[in-house]
């Protein structure tokens, strides 16, 4: 029986097959045999005829013959291969089925043999084509068709029985009735049972013929009986089925056995036939019919034994139909799906191919099916394969897979990440511990199939798990750890700590005993309740109601469960504030009793006061701290009261998700149990579908964002992002929370399994709910009309409420059936996550007093602007600035293509114009938005009068006038649109309310607004029409009135526009449509068709009304008319014409203002401004106007500032809103605003978030720019440029400035004008300013970047003044970009290139001219100014040489510096040619010669064709060696070796020549010298030469130097000699070398030293004492205070000029006794201008206080104190005394005196005792003579000493101008009687002690100066020299002298952690050259 198996298998896993499906397969097959039989006979009958003519002519050749033999043969060898494969496989199988094996490996049993099978079968069927098969082939065939189908059945029920017991005897029973049928036993038996039977040939024609017949007979009859088998198999189906099937199958039976019997009949007639042949053959053909006879009878014999044998096929057939039916009626194996987790690969794998990889399907088939099967970034990964639908891209996708996913170290690397990331496991969380074990065996399964997983195993890794357990676990854990180590054993495995866990996590879940199962046992209300004592605040979001009993109670805020009972009614059920019968006491009775009994007022308890009370309850009404049982219900109105909810933190949101929520209080009376939409559902992530968690969902219809509960976000293992929720109450209260933003979230219903995504959803700490609102199976019970739901409704399920769905998720809210009940009943909504019931839940409701929060959920996710977008707003003005060349898209043609054909005047005189739609749309019918929006705006109303009665007002006005029409029929369907409206106020007009229609509301997913064209920008530029404003004195302006509604719309456009109102304004009246008969506010078209109509009007009415049309065309913004005339009489027709032409197209100018009392009395009353309507007109009346936003003092005719301080905070958001408060687009103040934006760029430079308050540091410069706002109100400028008495100007020059600093750039321009007595009078144009960009620029740039943008103002300003013979000047003070701009042979880079090249396409260098930076006004520009400071500078006026009448120029062309960074340098490439190398110049590379031997070495073995890797031997390196001395021989000594390899003698000027050189037998040279008969070795007698200069000579001295281990130069020498090498002047190399070895620089090196200073000038130059000062301290010195002892210390300063000194005491250390000190020093000394000192910390110390306490003050008063107390601080170097020599040696004296005073006291000294001894001590020391020239001579003068300048230091010590002699000695003028003693001291000290000091004592020649760069060691003489540390010069301090003698250095540390990162920063320290010693210098 041939079936098509392919096809079955490979449908298996794919589709869900039935029972009937089945048997119609079966008896499809039977049919389809009966079919082939048919066609068998009817081929055998057609035979037996004679062949047509065709037939004949197509009889083959012989060549064609043997062709097809020999392929027959070649296929009849092919499938003995196979079947001989395939029946090892059978065997093999049979045996893997005595064993118990996984269901994968059955699967692929049976997938082996099936393909095995089929390949078999397509080569037999191939062969049967040719010729007939012989009979052994055709039972082979059948053999393996049967065992075949006998095993896969075994297979298929073994794997519907996978899940039972392993039963061996069961196991060898099936498979011994494999073994009980003949063609079994042949494949499984011996070889030696096997008959073969030989194919017979030469048998004739005929009998072959009756052969076939015979054996179509026996299978005729054979499959008669099985078809009698079959039937009665069938019978035990056919009970199951219908009586009709029966009947229906007995008939189609009989119908088929009549056809068996005829064919039966046919195939004996046919062998009768052949039988009468056969007889006629054999009387002709006797002996070979007996030859042939008995075969022919064997194989009929064979034919029948084998129809018998398919006969017991049909029973087993037969029952394994019905096997396999009970088989199918399983739900079908399926792949599951693959959606890119490394870790589930492997599975997924597996069951994909042995399910769909190994059928027979074509690849299309598997690609689908692969596709179908993943998911995620795998199918992402796939996409581009899924294109093609051939093998290869089906081998490609795999591929693709096993790469990615497939590899071992992706797969572990997923399980370690996934281990790692495991959240840390709560100490009660027995499913999380579980889960954790479950993965933990899932990891120990994978360890053999994943490579590299092993390493779990390791200590280290079992440690990072156990961080994830529980305290208790861990600590259980290592107990067995312990005891395992304790035995010596190894530590445990992690199959150890699977079984571990897997024990613990079973111990935990127990479901009778474990502390789990307990707590299970609590109801849902207990577990809530004990869960809201631990959170307080935590009701936020959702509306909760409660009410005032004990069995229904919602208790917030902390909560303690007490036994207390009630005081009132003595129960233990409640307590007093839950007591009904205190509630029941009135509110007064109840504060009565609670002050009666002493309760405390916070939480009725009597152990204590309110005061006292902590804890204090929560009223759940008004949320202050009280008892709700306290609450005064009369002080809220009218029952409700609106409370802010209490704030939780007052952090600043600076995320991009904000939350408004609204709370809401109202009292109710009822006690009912209402229950809402709260339904069971089951969250999972997308990503992890499995693991899924129970809860309660709150449907929420009026929430816009979706909640989930913390626990159970953590739970479900998903990404979150930190966000912060802002929460706005009713009250305008603004509160932050933290949460986190989850994404990827799945819900279903509890008994659904289709799965919903949900939004983004944010966490809270818990969702409130209260237990008694969520509906039950009871809950439909108590209704009649809900019982039929009951058993529907999930019971009360044992988990909390943890999501809150809202209605941005409307899938899970839209109902998909309702049932209602009465009007007080409630009813139940189904939706897609099951049944819920809303309203009471019990029929029978007390009244009683209760409460109700309600709240409602606004959520919006608004854009969050960053430092960043600050940031670009800033630099926005670094861009370069053009003229504004509009440009015209394809849309804005075919909107002016438009108007240009619909534009047309109608009979009102308007213009009508259509609307220009993109193309005409079909819109969907949105009235009902329109009427849903029109209610809210009544709720509005009603809330709001005056905002109802303006609404009206206008609405009645646009209906009245005529804008608006009533409209009553339907319109055409997909033509109409309404339009919602809503009105708003003008910001500067708060009574006018405007009313937009909202052309933007879309009503699925589109809005009228995208489907019109917007048009081209027809406004004219802002600043044109300003600049323009000012030409003239006579200033008019106007305004159109209602500019959009005069241009009207065509009638078949108008139903777009409607829109729904109450008729006559009345609320309650039906809504009735209207519809705009003219372009509205709000739609994108309106501004481009009333622009475009009002310059449609102009051109056509230009010829008669030229004024007028060149007015409305050039001088209007928007609706706002700007203009200024030169006469008056101009300014009269200008204003009739612009009045006549509007008036031609229906529009109305009013509102007009001019300066001029003539013109505004040309105009009728009626269309002047409001404020002239009841005025005088006079000058002096004149009121302040705005003129584009800028205020124009009419009576002055000048421009104004007026800014309002409105409060801003001092946040980055309120500066950047009070900075763009300044409306100023001429840049009259841009100087003053560039203040503050820079203060707002420092603040984006710091990062500061929109709402973070300013930095300290900043917030003076704020304050003071703030209030500098104020000032603005004094700055005047003149609206005209010309002054009204100037006269005709004949001469108009455009002056430019620009300049730029690192704070900003800008620049500014003024317009010279000479009149005709050549008066001269400038005026300011334009100005700009500002903010230099945060990226670092060149000052030349920015320079170069304001040069262009004065360009570009010029550009502008001749453009819109239309100046055409104006000269024009540009003035910069930077001499750079001049040379930029004259530059015309020098090439820059392309930033400075292309702003070169602007400023030529516009102006020539000649224009360009130099200005001096004190005179440039555009200075003002790039630094800014405050108000004052531009009041007085010449930015308003310009620089003082614009009003000279002649401007004197000098034409300054700088050249450009060399080395210009914008210039590009010019390279130029020349090549240059090596010699090449020998093996001598290559070794230069190395630095040790032991790698250098080595490497030559390893080069001659490779030259000797010897690859071996191992260390070169000696006689190798020897080898080596000789190479290389040879080599550096040849190279150096080349006339030597060529004369003595002549045997020639040296000539006398060699430098070999003393040594009697030769060349031995290896060629190289050696010294001959006079030891050849000693007996040393013959390298010490004659050693190699080397010369002294080469760098292998430095690698031998080096590798010498370095086996004696850096000694000295004699040690080395020998070393060098022993080895037999000989160095010409070899004492000089060693020499030079240790010297510059590291590591002897290290050991033995000295210290570095310069040559000594200069002395200093205030060591030199006569100054007052103590003006130039040394400092140090001394001592200590131990006084007695009491019993107390005391160190003190001295402070020493020394008059660095006469030496004189000054001692104070110190009482410690620290730097306030050092300022102290100081202090007293300056009081007693006068003035000191400097003081110099080492860096001791408490001096470091006084220097930074003091430095820091001179900033705080105020600088103009410090100015006035450092001219007469200023003090500088000079600190010498860290560990330089020698620095200090001066005060070093005065400490010396000092001491030497003190120890001889302090010696002679008996006891120890007190302070004031040591501070006597300090002053006696000081003035012994002053007392010293500066000389010790002439001590000896008693006629000489008396010696110098410092005390003769300190006993007479008058208020000035300096000589005052003069000349001062003897007899001034004498005289009565006192002062000139000192002055002439200190003449006398000063010339003495300089002829007696000056000279003295002129030698260096000691360092007197000047040594190498230390580089940058140079490797140092920082000597500390507390450390030995081994551990001083190493350091880098990074800077050096050069003296006057060019000598450097101080210097920066890094220094290092050598300590590393683990990762091998330095453990401390690099510190960086200032020590003198005497302190440093040198290790290596810098190149």
């Amino acid at each position: 029986m041939e079936m098509d198996e392919d096809d079955q298998e490979s449908e298996r896993p794919l589709q869900m097959e039935n029972e009937g499906n089945m048997e119609t397969d079966i008896k499809g097959a039977i049919e389809q045999k009966d079919k082939n039989t048919s066609e068998e006979q009817c081929h055998v009958q057609e035979s037996t005829e004679l062949p047509r003519r065709s037939e004949r002519s197509r009889i083959p050749t012989e060549k064609m013959l043997a062709y097809q033999k020999e392929e027959c043969r070649k296929k009849e060898k092919k499938l003995t291969t196979l079947y001989e494969q395939w029946k090892l496989d059978a065997r093999k199988a049979r045996q893997d089925l005595k064993t118990d094996i996984s269901d994968k490996q059955l699967a692929d049993i049976a997938d082996s043999l099936e393909d095995k099978r089929n390949g078999i079968m397509k080569i037999f069927i191939d062969i049967r084509e040719f010729i007939t098969p012989a009979a052994d082939l055709r039972r082979k065939i059948d053999a393996c068709d049967a065992v075949t189908n006998d095993i896969v059945k075994i297979v298929l029920e073994k794997i519907s029985n996978v899940d039972d017991e392993y039963d061996a005897e069961r196991e060898r029973g099936r498979l011994s009735e494999l073994l009980a049928h003949s063609y079994a036993r042949s494949i499984f038996g011996s070889s030696a049972s096997l008959m073969s039977v030989n194919s017979h040939s030469g048998s004739s024609r005929t009998a072959r013929k009756r052969a076939d017949a015979a054996a179509e007979l026996a299978a005729k009859e054979a499959e008669y009986k099985m078809m009698q088998a079959e039937r009665q198999q069938k019978e035990k189906l056919r009970n199951i089925e219908e009586q009709f099937k029966k009947e229906l199958e007995t008939q189609r039976f009989e119908l088929e056995c009549l056809q068996v019997e005829k064919d039966i009949e046919v195939a004996r007639a046919r062998v009768k036939s052949y039988d009468e042949e056969i007889k006629e053959e054999t009387r002709n053909q006797s002996i070979k019919s007996e030859k042939q006879g008995p075969r022919n009878e064997r194989q009929l014999q064979e034919s029948y034994v084998l129809q018998s044998a398919s006969l017991s096929e049909v029973s087993h057939l037969a029952q394994a139909v019905q096997d396999s039916i009970a088989i199918n009626r399983l739900p079908l194996p399926e792949p599951t799906v693959f959606n890119g987790d490394p870790i589930q690969f492997v599975e997924w794998k597996s069951s994909f191919m042995s399910l769909i990889g190994k059928k027979g399907i074509s690849a299309a088939d598997k690609l689908y099916y692969l596709k179908k099967y993943v998911s995620g970034s795998a199918h992402r990964y796939l996409e581009g394969t899924f294109y093609r639908n051939d093998e290869e891209a089906y081998k490609d996708a795999w591929d693709k897979l096993n790469k990615r996913y497939g590899q071992p170290f992706v797969i572990q690397r997923a399980f370690r990440e996934k281990l790692s990331k495991w959240p840390k496991i709560q100490s009660k969380d027995a499913e999380g511990l579980r889960t954790f074990s479950d993965f933990l065996n899932a990891c120990l399964q994978a360890i053999p199939h994943v490579k590299g997983l092993e390493i779990l195993n390791d200590c280290e890794e079992n440690q990072k798990l156990v961080q994830k357990l529980p305290d208790w676990v861990a600590s259980r854990w290592n107990r067995q750890v312990t005891k395992t180590l304790m035995d010596d054993k190894e530590f445990p495995s992690f199959h150890d700590f699977v079984n571990f866990m897997t024990t613990e996590a079973e111990i935990m879940c127990n479901p009778i005993t474990s502390l789990h199962a307990l707590h299970s046992c609590e109801s849902p209300y207990e577990r809530r309740m004990s869960k809201e004592t631990k959170r307080s605040k935590a009701i936020v979001f959702k509306t909760q109601t409660s009410v005032n009993n004990d069995t229904q109670s919602t208790v917030k805020g902390k909560f303690t469960v007490t036994k207390t009972q009630c005081m009132l009614c003595q129960d233990d059920s409640h307590q007093l504030h839950k007591c009904l019968k205190f509630m029941e006491k009135s509110l007064k009775d109840r504060r009565a009793y609670v002050k009666d009994n002493k309760l405390c007022y916070g939480c009725l308890k009597s152990s204590h006061h309110a005061k006292e009370c902590r804890r204090r309850h929560t009223c759940d009404v008004c949320k202050l701290r009280h008892p709700t049982c306290l609450h005064d219900y009369n002080y809220d109105k009218d029952g409700i009261r609106e409370r802010p909810l209490p704030m939780v933190s007052n952090v600043h949101a600076t995320e991009s998700e904000t939350t408004n929520a609204m709370s809401l209080n109202i009292t109710r009376e009822s006690q009912s149990v209402i229950t809402s939409m709260i339904v069971p559902v089951w969250v999972s992530s997308v990503k992890n579908p499995s693991n899924e968690q129970l809860v309660y969902a709150l449907l929420d219809t009026q929430s816009d964002t979706t909640f989930i509960d913390e626990d159970i976000s953590n739970t479900l293992q998903v990404e979150s992002h930190p966000v912060k929720l802002k929460l706005t109450t009713m009250m305008g209260d603004n509160e932050i929370i933290r949460s986190n933003r989850v994404t990827d979230l799945q819900v279903r219903g509890y008994s659904s399994s289709v799965h919903i995504s949900l939004p983004p959803v944010y966490t809270k700490e818990c969702i409130p709910a209260n237990y008694d609102h969520i509906p039950t199976q009871k809950t439909a019970m108590n209704w009649s009309h809900l019982k039929g739901i009951a058993d529907e409704m999930a019971p009360l399920l044992n988990c909390e409420v943890g999501l809150l769905l809202g209605y941005n998720c409307p899938r899970v809210l839209a109902p998909r059936q309702v049932i209602l009940g009465k009007n007080e009943e409630p009813y139940a909504i189904l939706t897609d996550l099951g049944w819920s019931i809303v309203g009471c839940s019990i029929p029978s409701i007390n009244e009683s007093t209760g409460f109700s929060l309600c709240q409602r959920i606004a959520t919006k996710e608004i854009p969050a602007m960053t430092p960043g977008d600050a940031v670009r707003i800033l630099e926005s003005d670094f861009k370069d600035i053009t003229v504004d060349d509009k440009t015209v898209s394809q849309e804005d043609i075919m909107f002016l293509d438009k108007l240009k054909v619909g534009i047309k005047k109608n009979y009102l005189g308007h213009y009508e114009m259509p609307l220009p739609f993109k193309q005409r749309p079909s819109l969907p019918d949105n009235r009902e938005l329109a009427s849903i929006r029109l209610q809210h705006l009544n709720k509005k109303f009603s809330k709001n009068e005056k905002y109802k009665t303006d609404y009206f007002t206008y609405m009645n006005d646009i209906i009245d006038r005529g804008d608006a029409e009533v409209v009553n029929d339907e319109g055409t369907s997909g033509e109409k649109w309404y339009i919602p409206h809503h009105g708003i106020y003008h910001p500067k007009k708060p009574d006018k309310l405007r009313v937009v229609f909202d052309c933007s509301a879309k009503f699925k997913g589109t809005s009228l607004n995208e489907h019109l064209l917007s048009g081209p920008d027809m406004i004219n530029n802002l600043t044109g029409v300003l600049v323009r404003f000012r030409r003239h004195p006579i200033a008019v302006i106007c305004d159109i009135e209602k500019m959009f509604h005069q241009f009207h719309v065509q009638e078949k456009d108008r139903d777009y526009l409607r829109f729904l109102w109450w008729k006559d304004g009345d609320t309650n009246s039906v809504l009735q449509d209207y519809r705009m008969k003219v372009h509205l506010f709000g739609a994108v078209s309106s501004p481009g068709c009333a622009n475009y109509g009002l310059r449609y009007l102009a051109n056509e009415y230009s010829q008669s009304h030229a004024l007028g049309a060149q007015f409305i065309t050039r001088d209007f913004y928007v609706d706002d008319g700007v203009t200024s005339a030169e006469t008056v009489e101009k300014a009269i027709q200008l204003t009739k014409e612009a009045r006549e032409l509007c008036a031609k197209g229906g529009l109305r100018l009013h509102k007009f203002v001019s300066n001029d009392n003539t013109v505004l009395q040309s105009i009728p009353e009626s269309e002047r401004a409001v404020n002239f309507e009841t005025k005088d007109l006079t000058f002096n009346e004149m009121p302040l106007e705005r003129a584009l936003g800028i205020h124009w003092n009419i009576q002055s005719d000048s421009f104004k500032f007026h800014v309002p301080l409105k409060g801003q905070p001092t946040t980055r958001r309120g500066i950047l809103s009070t900075v763009a408060s300044i409306f100023d687009p001429l840049g009259f103040v841009a100087p003053f605003v560039l203040n503050g934006k820079r203060i707002l760029q420092e603040m984006c430079r710091q990062g500061t978030g929109w709402d973070d308050t300013l930095y300290p540091a900043l917030k003076p410069r704020w304050e003071r720019w703030q209030n500098d706002l104020v000032n603005l109100e004094n700055v005047n400028i003149p609206r005209c440029y010309v002054p009204a008495d100037f006269g005709k100007v004949v001469k108009t020059e455009m002056h430019h400035f620009s300049d730029a600093s690192t704070c900003g750039y800008g620049q500014c321009s003024y317009l010279r004008m000479i009149n005709e007595d050549d008066e001269i009078h400038c005026s300011f144009l334009i100005g700009k300013a500002r903010v230099s960009p945060l990226k670092i620029i060149t000052i030349p740039r920015l320079e170069l970047t304001a040069a262009v943008v004065s360009v570009s103002m010029s550009n502008i300003l001749r453009e819109e003044l239309n100046l055409i013979d104006v000269d024009e000047y540009f003035w910069t003070d930077s001499k750079v970009v001049l040379g930029y701009i004259n530059n015309d042979a020098r090439r820059f880079h392309t930033f400075v290139a292309n702003r070169v090249q602007k400023i030529r396409q516009s102006t020539t260098p000649n224009q360009w001219l130099y200005v001096p930076t004190d005179e440039n006004p555009a200075d003002n520009a790039s630094r800014g100014r405050t108000i004052n400071e531009l009041l007085s500078s010449n930015w308003f006026s310009g620089p003082s040489f614009l009003w000279e009448k002649e401007i004197t120029t000098t034409n300054v062309v700088p050249d450009l510096p060399v080395g210009d960074p914008e210039v590009k340098k010019i390279q130029t490439l020349h090549t240059k040619t090596m010699e090449n190398k020998d093996l001598v110049d290559r070794l230069s590379k190395f630095s040790s010669w032991s790698k250098t031997i080595k490497a030559v070495a390893r080069l001659l073995r490779w030259i000797k064709k010897d690859k071996t890797n191992s260390p070169a031997s000696v006689s190798e390196q020897e080898d080596a060696k000789c190479l290389i001395l040879k080599g550096v021989q040849r190279q150096v000594y080349q006339k030597e070796t060529e004369v003595l390899s002549q045997g020639k003698r040296l000539p006398s000027h060699s430098k070999l020549h003393h040594l009697d050189a030769f060349i031995d037998k290896d060629g190289i040279i050696k010294v001959g010298g006079r030891l050849d008969h000693s007996s040393y070795t013959h390298a010490f007698k004659h050693p190699w030469i080397l010369p002294k200069e080469h760098h292998v000579t430095k690698l031998i001295i080096a590798h010498c130097h370095e086996c004696v281990k850096h000694q000295g130069k004699g040690f080395t020498i020998n070393n060098i000699r022993s080895c037999g090498y000989w160095i010409p002047g070899i004492n000089r190399v060693v020499t030079s070398y240790i010297l510059n070895c590291v590591t002897c620089r290290r050991m033995r090196r000295s210290a570095e030293g310069q040559r000594m200073s200069d002395l200093p000038s205030e060591r030199v130059e006569p100054s007052p004492p103590f003006m130039y000062c040394g400092m140090d301290c001394f001592g200590p010195f131990m006084t007695k205070e009491g019993r107390k002892h005391h160190k003190r210390y001295g402070l020493l300063l020394t008059c660095l000029c006469s030496r004189a000194i000054h001692i104070e005491m110190l009482e410690d250390m620290s730097t306030d006794a050092f300022i102290n000190s100081l202090r007293c020093f300056i009081a007693i000394r006068g003035t000191v201008r400097q003081i110099k000192c080492d860096q001791g910390t408490n001096f470091i110390g006084a220097k930074n206080e003091l430095n820091s306490a001179l900033q705080e003050l105020d600088p103009e008063r410090l100015t006035t104190f450092l001219a007469n107390k200023q003090c500088d601080f000079v600190l010498n170097a860290p560990h330089s005394s020698h620095a200090g020599g001066v005060w070093e040696r005065q400490i010396k004296t000092v001491r030497s005196v003190l120890n001889a005073t302090i010696t002679l006291s008996a006891g120890r000294l007190n302070d004031a005792s040591l501070r006597t001894v300090f002053y006696e001590a000081m003035a012994v020391v002053n007392s010293r003579p500066l000389t010790i020239d002439n001590l000896n001579d008693p006629k000489s003068l008396e010696p110098l000493t410092p005390n003769h300048l300190i006993t007479m230091k008058p208020t000035t010590a300096l000589p005052p101008p003069g000349k001062f002699i003897r007899e001034d000695m004498y005289t009565k003028k006192r002062w000139r009687r000192v002055q002439y003693l200190t003449e006398q001291f000063w010339s003495r000290w300089k002829k007696e002690y000056l000279h003295n000091i002129i030698a260096r004592q000691r360092w007197h020649a000047p040594k190498r100066n230390l580089q940058i760069g140079d490797v140092v060691m920082d000597i500390e003489e507390t450390l030995p020299r081994s551990e001083w540390r190493l350091g880098r010069i990074i800077e050096t301090v050069l003296s006057p002298d060019g000598l450097v003698r101080k210097a920066k250095v890094a220094l290092g540390d050598k300590r590393l952690n683990k990762k091998g990162e330095r453990m401390h920063k690099i510190s960086i320290v200032d020590r003198p050259a005497q302190k440093l010693v040198l290790l290596l210098e810098a190149e």
